[in-house]
């Protein structure tokens, strides 16, 4: 075998090195257009072709050759990665500029797997006499086809010398000591990398593995999409019409505070629930270039499922991707059966122009979990919007902050960040944190009111006839409480009643099944069409989860803001009268839940104050500041360490270096959680190897609780809990007599 058209680089169906690697550099070339102008640096344009184009030159070994035809199969002690002898050419043909700037050559290194400790630590053990050959003929004409490539794309051609071939030589263990003092080591070093450093990594890694996935794939790039205000106007009314709703759409015109949001720079947006953020946002957004990404950040996965629906109604789903733990599952149910892993493994990278994910899949780009470096480069020059800012606890909202820094000052990411509520210390804290900003505000809404707040000096159990005689009555009832135990004990009090009154009766929470979940929510939003009443009991993941519209709230006391929230349900349109908001004495155990100082007793006091009073949006929001006026946002333990992860954690990689299991990392508090089947499935699914349908059966608990029930084994690396299950009421610990409670 001496002639390169014979190379292979993939099998079913076959594809010749060189045809991969043209098809590589084309797509190289069209990114190389799109983003010159933003990185314009010769010799990084370079080494980029160089890491590029020579990124599968191991494959020219015979090792590789005769393992993609079948010809020979190699123990494990015998196999040697590809790459491993693309980065060692790249570096023995250039080694002064690669001892400085490694990056580009890191890049080839670990194009497949993760950059790190191990790194190819599995070969050491190997035999030193592999059989392995690069024949010399080889490299010379593949050598000569790059460099006749490198001529059309008016790149500089690799200077080849006979360092490599002579190195080729030796024994694989003398190759891999090169690869480990004059690379691994070297980047090892403290300071020798930085943060420039890690911005210069992103570049190379992203162009490459960008390059490489989509030729791989023999697909094109991704579409950019350009709006206007215009664009954007034509798309809402369009959707008005089809929802029905012809008179609004008739008489549809963007709103003041949406066209104030139409500027150049990063936005701070106060605006009351259902006053039309989203269209807000979009707005601002639409100042960005067809290529550059929007990234839409919500605080839930069901918020996401609801506003990547909306956006696709609005830009279709060539343009509008769904990101966060559930979303392929979600993805697959509701629109596309064929979706699958390889598919959405690109599409979470931030390939498509308009992202929809949980807050989760941008933190996680500090603590180099992922593709990271994809993702991260895909946030060039981005529009970013965060909603509900003001939901997320100390720690979360300094990895935010410290993310928003990043972006910012390394890739020109703009953001938008809107609330319904805005502490004066925590818009003073992003004011700081954003610099050129604009802070718009939502005047005419924040002006009117919606319900009538009452305060009772009891539990809420002792208005159980008070709540039964409103269903009955015919009145969408909503109960919101603080612990999954207490919503379920109410719904064993209240469902029967409810339904003997031919009204539907809801309990949700968070300790349903993913399927189960799904259909609890369009329970929920069948619920919210009915004329005739109905009872939805729930926790706090009703505060930002549904666009739901009810006549009536009894609530457990909780902080102020997340009373705002949970009010936020109630007469959402502003269309009905004489509507309530009724707040009862919490237990014991909203205090562990609620972990700020006085924030619960500070709560009711000021509602008592202002009992039996209708409350502008406004003067919420000034009770919100009088609540936490004395919490010191920077001073705050977990505020201080979320800003700091992220950089504690890139120093001790170094930058670059990949994070995986050695080290745990949340991106919210309270998220030490482990994911169970309930045993009540196990005869159903013992046997089962449907990887999507056993994730469908999942939900998460604490791992406190995990510690004390019984986990056995299920397929596929998935565990089944002993505890009972039921559609209706969904997990419940067979341990009752605990008497504890479990957060939401």
């Amino acid at each position: 075998m001496n002639k390169l058209d014979d190379i292979w680089a993939k099998s079913l169906p076959v594809e010749t090195l060189t045809q991969h690697t043209s098809l590589v550099l084309e797509v190289w070339y069209e990114l190389k257009e799109r983003y010159f102008k933003e990185i314009e640096n010769k010799d990084f344009w370079f080494a980029s072709f160089s890491a590029v184009a020579y990124h599968d030159f191991g494959k020219l070994c015979n090792i590789f050759q005769e393992t993609i035809r079948g010809e020979r199969a190699f123990n494990n002690d015998e196999r040697v990665r590809h790459e491993f002898f693309s980065g060692t050419f790249l570096l023995l043909n250039n080694l002064l500029f690669y001892e400085k700037k490694p990056e580009s050559l890191v890049a080839v290194y670990s194009h497949h797997k993760a950059f790190n400790d191990e790194g190819f630590n599995e070969h050491i053990s190997r035999n030193s006499t592999i059989d392995f050959v690069l024949e010399n003929n080889l490299i010379d004409q593949f050598v000569d086809f790059v460099n006749q490539k490198s001529i059309e794309f008016g790149e500089k051609q690799l200077t080849i010398n006979d360092k490599f071939k002579y190195a080729i030589n030796n024994p694989y263990a003398t190759l891999l000591q090169v690869y480990k003092q004059k690379v691994y080591n070297k980047v090892s070093e403290d300071n020798f990398l930085n943060i420039e450093s890690r911005r210069n990594y992103i570049y190379h890694k992203a162009l490459l593995n960008i390059s490489d996935w989509t030729a791989s794939g023999h697909l094109k790039l991704e579409k950019g999409i350009i709006y206007n205000i215009d664009n954007l106007a034509k798309k809402i009314i369009e959707k008005l019409v089809e929802d029905g709703k012809e008179d609004i759409a008739n008489n549809f015109k963007f709103r003041k505070f949406q066209e104030e949001s139409l500027v150049d720079e990063n936005v701070i947006a106060i605006a009351p629930t259902g006053s039309g953020k989203t269209e807000a946002a979009l707005t601002w957004s639409s100042s960005k270039k067809d290529w550059e990404r929007i990234i839409y950040l919500l605080p839930t996965r069901v918020t996401s499922n609801a506003i990547h629906n909306r956006l696709t109604d609005y830009f279709g789903n060539e343009y509008t991707q769904l990101i966060h733990s559930s979303a392929r599952q979600y993805i697959k149910e509701q629109f596309d059966n064929s979706y699958d892993q390889k598919k959405y493994f690109r599409d979470k990278s931030f390939f498509k122009n308009i992202n929809i994910c949980t807050v989760d899949q941008l933190l996680t780009l500090g603590f180099n979990l992922g593709f990271w470096e994809v993702k991260t480069f895909h946030m060039l020059n981005a529009r970013v919007i965060i909603d509900e800012i003001h939901l997320y606890s100390p720690y979360t909202l300094g990895l935010i902050i410290s993310t928003i820094k990043y972006l910012k000052d390394n890739f020109n990411t703009k953001f938008y960040i809107m609330t319904a509520t805005m502490p004066q210390k925590l818009l003073s804290l992003l004011e700081k944190t954003l610099e050129n900003v604009s802070i718009i505000k939502d005047q005419e809404l924040l002006e009117k009111s919606r319900n009538i707040f009452q305060t009772r000096n009891i539990l809420i159990e002792e208005s159980l006839d008070e709540i039964e005689a409103k269903i009955e009555e015919g009145k969408k009832v909503l109960v919101v409480v603080n612990t999954v135990d207490k919503a379920i004990e109410l719904y064993e009090s209240l469902a029967e009643t409810a339904k003997s009154f031919s009204k539907k009766a809801i309990c949700y929470h968070s300790r349903y099944i993913k399927k189960d979940r799904a259909k609890k929510e369009q329970e929920i939003f069948d619920l919210d069409k009915l004329n005739n009443g109905g009872l939805l009991i729930a926790t706090q993941v009703v505060e930002v989860s549904l666009d739901i519209d009810f006549d009536i709230l009894y609530t457990e006391n909780a902080p102020i803001d997340a009373i705002i929230q949970r009010a936020g349900r109630v007469n959402r349109k502003r269309q009905k009268r004489d509507t309530k908001v009724i707040i009862f004495n919490h237990y014991e155990i909203s205090e562990k839940i609620y972990d700020v100082p006085n924030i619960l007793e500070n709560t009711y006091s000021e509602f008592v104050k202002v009992n039996n009073q209708r409350l502008s949006e406004k003067k919420l929001n000034e009770l919100v500041d009088i609540v936490y006026k004395d919490l010191e946002i920077e001073t705050n333990d977990k505020y201080i360490e979320g800003l700091h992860k992220h950089s504690e954690i890139q120093y001790k990689y170094n930058y670059i270096k990949d994070l995986t299991t050695d080290e745990k990392v949340f991106t919210r508090e309270g998220l030490d959680t482990i994911s169970i089947i309930p045993n009540t499935f196990e005869e159903e699914l013992y046997t089962c190897e449907d990887r999507d349908k056993l994730s469908n059966h999942e939900l998460t608990i604490s791992r406190r609780r995990a510690n004390a029930i019984k986990i056995t084994p299920a397929p596929l690396n998935f565990k089944f809990a002993d505890v009972n299950y039921d559609v209706e009421k969904g997990l419940t610990f067979k341990e009752k007599n605990e008497n504890k409670s479990i957060v939401c």
